[in-house]
């Protein structure tokens, strides 16, 4: 179903994001519902200090929501790069026959993918994670 493939993207997201994240998320709902609540009654009086302020309160509600799902898709994104790269540097590792240092394995890594290049830091940070792993199995 492509018309959905925008959604299923979302609430898969959704699914592999923390608990604190999903609490996070449900919180604004709470708050736009209440917003909404109270801008229909501000609307249904016709009290016009009192739709300002409750349409400012919906709108911020929303963006908040918006920020919400921008910043998991975002965490969803390093994740999803970061096993990308580990299994690389998993493979690299496996591969190679010369003393195992973070400086080789790097080495190795940006020779056979160029493309990792611009992922220097990351690729960094995932070595040094990585390497104690195989260090310790060896020994």
């Amino acid at each position: 179903m492509p018309r959905y493939r925008w959604l299923k993207k979302r609430l898969k997201e959704i699914s592999e994001s923390t608990s604190v994240e999903k609490t996070l998320l449900i919180l604004p709902f709470f708050i736009l519902f209440l917003d909404l609540y109270l801008l229909t009654h501000a609307v249904y009086i016709r009290d016009i200090y009192v739709i300002i302020p409750a349409l400012i309160l919906f709108i911020f509600s929303l963006a908040e929501i918006i920020v919400a799902f921008d910043e998991m898709h975002e965490r969803t994104v390093e994740n999803i790069l970061d096993r990308r790269l580990a299994s690389k540097v998993r493979s690299i590792i496996r591969e190679s026959n010369e003393k195992l240092t973070v400086k080789n394995v790097m080495r190795n890594s940006l020779e056979k993918y160029p493309e990792l290049e611009k992922h220097k830091k990351r690729l960094y940070h995932l070595v040094c994670q990585i390497l104690p792993e195989y260090k310790s199995k060896k020994d």
